[in-house]
């Protein structure tokens, strides 16, 4: 491990940070649960105000007597309900029922070619769980050329044990 100019020889690092809670209860002046995020309604939007929609990991629900977990499922599917509430409310169509987390299980790398997966009552672990996160992570790309590019540069660091430069790099006109 490198520590400002100093080497450190360590076999293991285990590298933490905080988390502090959005100051959206704040500004909103509303309820808030005991880690900051704010208590919202069914529809996602804050109680008082159905012209605010809070969603992700600023926002507090119960869903079946537990909040949702703050991960990144949950906030993309709050994010799209948010959005056709807020369009059904623009060209006066009726609001949509309570949102509803359906929840498609958890995922996650655990190292080169290691992953853990479960979902449905279904349980993966090491290269097969592995190839299923990299199968979802590359549909989840935007584009096609992101996709390949991004294919590429992973089976090169998986054959080669080398990560390639990640750039971005914008072209200025002028000087």
């Amino acid at each position: 491990m490198i520590l400002g100019e100093e080497r450190i020889q360590a076999k293991t690092v285990v590298w933490t940070a905080g988390v502090a809670p959005s100051p959206a209860g704040k500004w909103l002046g509303c309820t808030v649960d005991r880690a900051g995020r704010v208590r919202i309604q069914p529809d996602l939007t804050v109680p008082d105000h159905p012209e605010i929609f809070v969603v992700g990991d600023t926002a507090s629900l119960d869903h079946d007597g537990r909040p949702l977990p703050g991960v990144a499922q949950v906030a993309m599917q709050q994010g799209k309900y948010a959005a056709n509430s807020i369009f059904r409310k623009v060209v006066g169509q009726p609001s949509l029922p309570p949102f509803r987390y359906f929840d498609k299980g958890n995922l996650a790398v655990v190292g080169k070619g290691f992953a853990v997966l479960q979902s449905a009552g279904v349980q993966l672990s090491g290269f097969t769980a592995w190839l299923v996160w990299a199968l979802i992570h590359i549909q989840f790309l935007s584009e096609n050329s992101l996709r390949f590019s991004v294919f590429l540069q992973w089976v090169w660091t998986f054959l080669s044990g080398k990560r390639g430069a990640r750039l971005i790099i914008r072209q200025r006109s002028g000087s």
